[in-house]
């Protein structure tokens, strides 16, 4: 496409200047097809809400002992879904292609909903976030490294989303001006600021604190692989868990190498709509596998049996269980750490996403040697 078909829009190089490179002739990124943005998006946002809704109903309807990280979770979950369809919304107005070919009221509409869309997913990372930091508050002892970083992460995470939040709601001293492409004099800043560098730094920063706190999350389980006594089982568990934070940790990165890489979508000329679905993506993709991994191990406990009944057509069990007193384990808990606050151990399996999900990761991987009283046999028809 050549350069001179951009002269037909006069208004809006007028307002926002002649390009300085054509970037016309690039051929269109596969995360601008409207297919890949609406097929990943739903898919994970449905991903989201099963695992999520899962979680919800077997720590309010099964247990019934709800926590702070059960509500930061649905809070979580209203945000990324208004993220979500709001992003969706973008593609009718603009995401994907180039920017100077939109019309002045695509244009308009496109920054209202990217304003919209900055504070949900501002609000949906902070949440996810804090619910991940929430769980393990409910999993170790006090006095514990892993309850002090947890409590340390919280303090942190909620200064990192009240700030940018802030920053994403009053963009401007008059909150339309940033998205009033035909105001005069307005005074904006960080998201919706009209210097380059500025606008950049808002991102990258936001986005490199978030890849922090991503691996600061991730690694606080982790520190149980390295106890001593800690079982086979127990520790292939923390690896799944650690793999499944890794992937979130790479999206996290993958995203702030590409906002760097464009400058927030002013380089190598300011195309937003162009350079930036691919970010946006990302970072949709991001919290809802973050929703993913910290719901699958609330309600595997129950799924589980579910699964094994669908394998097992011949077979049955019969399981007796003596159920240790909260005095043992009390001392059982001040050896390996973990929250002494639920002294049962059928209701430590059911709250506690490190427990029976692998193999016993509350105990340490020694509820295998100590819980002796327990017997199962199989029997064949």
């Amino acid at each position: 496409m050549a350069m001179a078909t951009i002269s037909d829009n006069t208004q809006l190089i007028s307002i926002f200047g002649f390009p300085t490179y054509n970037n016309f002739d690039e051929p269109r990124p596969f995360t601008n097809e409207p297919a890949t943005l609406i097929g990943f998006t739903t898919s994970f946002l449905a991903l989201s809400w099963i695992f999520v809704s899962l979680r919800v109903f077997v720590r309010l309807r099964v247990v019934r002992l709800p926590g702070w990280d059960d509500l930061f979770v649905s809070l979580y979950l209203v945000f990324t879904s208004l993220a979500s369809v709001v992003f969706l919304l973008t593609i009718k107005y603009g995401a994907g292609r180039h920017f100077l070919l939109l019309t002045v009221g695509d244009v308009r509409k496109y920054f209202v909903l990217f304003y919209v869309l900055n504070i949900s997913l501002n609000l949906a990372a902070t949440f996810i976030k804090l619910s991940l930091l929430f769980q393990f508050i409910r999993m170790f002892d006090k006095g514990t490294w892993a309850h002090r970083l947890s409590v340390v992460g919280i303090v942190l995470v909620t200064l990192w989303g009240v700030a940018f939040t802030v920053l994403s709601i009053f963009p401007c001293t008059v909150i339309s001006d940033s998205w009033n492409i035909l105001s005069r004099d307005s005074r904006c800043w960080g998201y919706a600021s009209q210097n380059p560098d500025m606008f950049t730094a808002t991102l990258v920063s936001h986005n490199t604190l978030n890849t922090f706190f991503d691996l600061y999350i991730t690694l606080i389980p982790f520190q149980l692989y390295f106890q001593p006594g800690v079982a086979l089982r127990t520790r292939l568990g923390l690896m799944v868990l650690l793999l499944m934070g890794a992937t979130v940790v790479t999206l996290s990165v993958w995203r702030v190498h590409e906002t760097i890489y464009h400058k927030a979508g002013w380089l190598p000329t300011r195309d937003p709509t162009w350079y930036g679905p691919k970010s946006i993506l990302l970072m949709v993709l991001e919290v809802n596998t973050a929703s993913i991994c910290a719901s699958v191990p609330i309600f595997w406990p129950i799924l589980r049996p579910y699964l094994g009944a669908i394998f097992v057509t011949r077979e049955f069990s019969v399981k007796t269980e003596t159920r240790e007193s909260s005095s043992s384990h009390s001392r059982e808990d001040s050896e390996t750490g973990m929250n002494s606050y639920y002294k049962d151990s059928l209701v430590m399996d059911w709250v506690d996403p490190l427990g029976s999900t692998f193999g016993g990761l509350i105990q340490g991987g020694k509820s295998n040697e100590k819980d002796t009283a327990k017997k199962s046999m199989w029997h064949r028809h």
